[in-house]
């Protein structure tokens, strides 16, 4: 195997794509909101893995999509045609990853329209980096709790009348499950509202690489629920 070209492995892992345990081939993440992707681009997605990697693709626990078993030389090739049939590449590192949701309304037991709810919130801070840590926010459509609100830095859950929100949640090797916060927010434009001034929160409180939960452990639920609960009226 020919010898592979000097690369910013860290770079390429912002990107979303991750160096594989043999080192010599890379899984390539793909942006994806509340799970959902059209026919059209699994077919693209498809026929992309036969093209670049090696014909199959890996579902994540978060809902994403991963062509795995690229090699080095076919990773620029593979963002380009990604990129020209729509498809956007998971991005990692500090900054609020792809948002997870539930199948929301369609379901029997769903209170909101939890995919239409993503796309807002993806347009409104899917976009923000420089955060002290990742950022990842789930939505359920109902109280079963389907899409794991309470094991995310964000979790919104669809109630009969507005939604319900759970802060500092996350998994891994220092599980924490969210605090519910005290107060229901009414419509999406609060919960936008909110999830700006967390984030801003976040930033303002967290020390060094902190997670979102270890700095409401350290700082106090108070005072994050001080500058969120004004917002939601």
């Amino acid at each position: 195997m020919a010898e592979m070209p000097p690369m910013d492995d860290r770079a390429l892992k912002a990107r979303g794509m991750m160096k594989q345990r043999n080192g010599d081939l890379f899984s390539v993440r793909l942006g994806v909101t509340g799970g959902h992707v059209t026919a059209a681009h699994l077919k693209t997605i498809g026929e992309l893995a036969e093209r670049y990697g090696c014909g199959a693709v890996h579902l994540t626990t978060r809902q994403g999509i991963e062509i795995p078993n690229v090699p080095y030389a076919n990773l620029e090739p593979l963002a380009r045609d990604l990129a020209s049939a729509g498809l956007t590449l998971g991005l990692t590192g500090p900054r609020v990853r792809g948002i997870t949701a539930c199948p929301g309304h369609i379901c029997q037991h769903g209170l909101g329209n939890t995919q239409e709810l993503a796309q807002r919130l993806a347009s409104a801070v899917g976009d923000r980096t420089g955060l002290p840590h990742k950022f990842k926010i789930g939505i359920t459509g109902c109280p079963n709790g389907c899409a794991k609100p309470i094991e995310n830095d964000f979790g919104v859950m669809c109630v009969a009348k507005g939604y319900r929100v759970f802060v500092g949640g996350q998994m891994g090797k220092k599980a924490r499950l969210g605090d519910r916060l005290s107060f229901t927010v009414p419509n999406v434009e609060a919960l936008i509202r909110i999830i700006h001034a967390s984030l801003d929160w976040f930033c303002e409180h967290a020390a060094g690489r902190e997670r979102f939960g270890s700095t409401i452990d350290r700082v106090g639920l108070g005072s994050l629920v001080a500058r969120l609960e004004p917002l939601a009226g």
